[in-house]
């Protein structure tokens, strides 16, 4: 009977140390310090109920940030930039090879037309026929000869004069204007400077006929030397008339 009495005791005593009564929130919040070492006291909830603990202990809760989400971290895993990162050095290849090509290339068909165009011979012995009506009185026409700038100058009664008038002695290239120009109104010689193949300028220079800027020339109206380190005149092509206002450069006999 003892033993009896004495167990209903134990139970009775078990069954309090198990009986556990939660927390109020009231006593939450009057709690400073954590219920134990690893368990904070904000992570039990406002009802009495002990949430989940934290397994970070103390440590704060990650806070992200929705730009965080859609700003940086997005535009870094954008799949259009890391293909082009990722593809950067293949398109440098491909651009450097394609520039290569048609470097290569444009050089080829210069040569196939070379070769299937006109021998040099005949290239050499091309003629141009020129209407000098379509140059105004005073003006200077630049035409293309052989590869060469051609000028085609409608001189004025002045600049006729003037070269007429010169002291041919004194020249340092002898020639007359009558030796230069079949028809006293149009000046015909090749645009390149006898120094150093320069192209003079038209109405410039001390005598107002052609001035090479590059070294100094000076040349007449009737494109003869007068000043500069030039040692001739500007050449002029062998040109027949077919007409006054017609003339063909160039023509073999």
């Amino acid at each position: 009977m003892f033993c009896l009495r004495s167990s209903v005791r134990e139970v009775s005593s078990l069954k309090a140390l198990l009986k556990v009564t939660p927390p109020t929130a009231a006593s939450v919040l009057r709690t400073s310090k954590p219920l134990s070492g690893s368990i904070d006291t904000k992570f039990w909830r406002g009802n009495g109920e002990m949430g989940v603990p934290s397994l970070h202990g103390d440590m704060p809760k990650p806070a992200f940030r929705d730009e965080d989400r859609k700003g940086n971290w997005r535009s870094q895993t954008d799949a259009m930039d890391r293909n082009a990162a990722q593809n950067l050095p293949p398109y440098l290849m491909i651009g450097a090879s394609s520039g290569v090509v048609l470097y290569l290339a444009k050089y080829t068909l210069y040569g196939v037309a070379l070769l299937l165009g006109p021998g040099r011979d005949k290239y050499a012995a091309a003629a141009i026929e020129v209407d000098l009506t379509t140059i105004p009185e005073g003006k200077n026409a630049v035409f293309t000869w052989r590869g060469k700038p051609l000028f085609i100058r409608h001189r004025t009664q002045e600049e006729i004069a003037k070269a007429q008038s010169a002291d041919v002695s004194a020249l340092r290239d002898p020639q007359s204007d009558a030796e230069r120009c079949q028809n006293e109104k149009y000046l015909i010689c090749l645009g390149v400077c006898t120094h150093l193949g320069c192209v003079p300028i038209a109405h410039a220079g001390d005598w107002k006929g052609y001035y090479c800027p590059c070294h100094g020339s000076h040349y007449d109206t009737c494109a003869r030397i007068m000043k500069g380190p030039a040692p001739l005149n500007l050449e002029v092509p062998k040109h027949e008339y077919l007409d006054e206002g017609t003339v063909i450069i160039g023509k073999e006999d």
